[in-house]
């Protein structure tokens, strides 16, 4: 089951969920844990550098939002945390829309990688698609998420789905979510 690393506001919650529905991932979560969903308010390099050992530690990629303040509602920007043969990379991505029916791609922010997820719910780098660099691909990924982030809505109330209960602080410190600092 997909493992989706968030503290904060229902707001961030909420994004996190969305852009793991969007990406194509299913409600029910999948047969694995390849890759997981979360946010930051602080891209600090210690906080960056503790992601990258929890990626490596627990075998699973990862996107974070990044949140400029707590109160913000969408993200400044997102990254992506992947495992490689010998460490770990961490590169600043944009969702993009490849296609009405398609679930969303992520790009680098150069337009020189692009990565989606497979059916068998695991990240994986793909050749670069042309309209996954088009501007107009960012701006419809934002509002497919945007209402993504609407219907998720009853699903987080209703409890059926939970964060884990970790948080970082800005020192890279790993803390439960009720006990961090906002």
């Amino acid at each position: 089951m997909n493992n989706t690393q968030v503290g904060g506001l229902r707001a961030h919650r909420a994004n996190a969920l969305a852009l793991q529905f969007e990406l194509g991932l299913p409600e029910t979560g999948t047969g694995t844990s390849a890759i997981t969903f979360g946010c930051v308010s602080a891209a600090t390099l210690p906080v960056m550098e503790a992601l990258a050992c929890k990626a490596a530690e627990d075998r699973q990629d990862a996107v974070f939002a990044v949140y400029s303040s707590p109160s913000d509602t969408s993200p400044a920007w997102y990254f992506l945390v992947f495992r490689m043969l010998d460490g770990i990379g961490l590169v600043r991505v944009e969702p993009a829309c490849v296609g009405a029916e398609k679930p969303l791609v992520l790009v680098t922010m150069d337009r020189s990688r692009q990565f989606d997820i497979d059916e068998r719910g695991v990240l994986r780098e793909v050749a670069v698609e042309k309209a996954a660099t088009r501007r107009k691909a960012r701006i419809r990924a934002e509002s497919r998420i945007a209402a993504a982030v609407e219907a998720v809505g009853p699903l987080l109330e209703s409890g059926a789905w939970e964060e884990t209960t970790f948080a970082f602080h800005a020192d890279g410190t790993a803390v439960p979510v009720d006990t961090a600092a906002a």
